[in-house]
């Protein structure tokens, strides 16, 4: 019923069992926005958390997407890859200086490897601004348009691809992606740029780093979440190919450092979120979505990343047709 990934420590499985069992609020849609942020301020966001978590494995729109998912976590058969197709990395924030963060997609090039895939890394700027990473996305796309490619992004590298995706010309640009899988990508930005914004000191602090190391501020703008924000509008997706989104659900006890709890508290005043991003609006997002109990936004540890990465791309293996993609409008 839960799914993979859930731990057998006796509070976390008596916490979703109290969550199933909950007569409040019994469907996905039923949990807005409002309805998350005000049940974290009452029960606390850990509830929450496992409230919006069981409520996904229960929906018509997921359940059955997640127990192919769980499924193929178990099967033994390796498929054969997609012919003449790439995994192809966006990568994360930072990628070149903390590779240690995951961004640098080395897992998932590695998972992609033994299944017999060619692989490579898109070269964004590695603290680059949002708008600037998506002309590059573009102008890769453009040299490599005979190439039939499945995009794995990472991180804020999400949100890059999803800038990309809305540009005019994008039908013809991605005309040859078999799919997105979107790993814990803030699609609809991140308060926590917000909080720096608003806070003078840190915003302070934030630009003369970035001056000092030559990095590009406008990066904590471009991430901004509110309607008026960059990330604002809906994510326009590929309608012919697939779309996979990984979510980690973490409790407070799964966040592994003083920054990530301090952002995880933080961002606990608006509802259940990865430690970057609120969960909050996944039912907005187009596509699958597959919430991985316990992971945070690092998607720790990493064995589990190489089992999930390794399903789905199993699973897009078996659903992707060789014709051409093409948008929803």
């Amino acid at each position: 019923m839960w799914g993979r990934g859930v731990t057998t420590c006796e509070d976390e499985t008596s916490l979703l069992q109290r969550a199933h069992d909950w007569s409040g609020s019994p469907t996905l849609e039923s949990l807005t926005p409002a309805v998350l942020e005000a049940l974290s301020a009452s029960a606390g966001v850990d509830f929450a958390t496992a409230l919006l978590f069981d409520r996904f494995q229960n929906a018509s729109r997921h359940s059955d997407f997640i127990r192919q998912i769980n499924e193929l976590r178990d099967a033994a058969v390796t498929p054969a890859p997609l012919a003449d197709t790439n995994v192809v990395i966006v990568p994360g924030a930072l990628y070149v200086e903390r590779p240690d963060l995951g961004g640098d997609g080395r897992v998932v090039r590695e998972v992609a490897k033994q299944f017999g895939y060619q692989t490579d890394l898109l070269p964004l700027v590695s603290f680059g601004a949002v708008t600037r990473n998506a002309r590059l996305i573009c102008e890769w796309l453009r040299a490599h348009s005979q190439e039939r490619v499945i995009l794995v992004s990472l991180s804020k590298g999400s949100a890059d691809l999803k800038v990309a995706l809305a540009s005019p010309d994008a039908e013809e640009l991605f005309a040859n992606v078999v799919a997105w899988v979107n790993v814990c990508g803030p699609l609809d930005g991140t308060r926590m740029a917000n909080w720096i914004l608003n806070q003078r000191l840190w915003k302070w602090y934030f630009r003369a780093k970035c001056r000092w190391q030559r990095r590009d501020f406008q990066l904590i703008s471009d991430l901004s979440h509110g309607p008026d924000m960059l990330l604002a509008d809906p994510v326009r997706a590929p309608s012919r190919s697939q779309m996979v989104n990984l979510v980690g659900f973490p409790l407070r006890r799964h966040m592994t450092s003083p920054l990530s709890r301090f952002c995880h508290r933080t961002l606990s005043a608006w509802g259940p979120n990865d430690g970057t991003s609120l969960l909050s609006n996944l039912q907005e997002w187009p596509g699958h979505i597959y919430p991985v109990w316990g992971a945070d936004h690092y998607f720790r540890p990493e064995t589990m990343a190489q089992s999930l990465i390794s399903a789905v791309l199993r699973y897009v293996a078996m659903c992707s047709k060789p014709s051409a993609v093409h948008f929803a409008g």
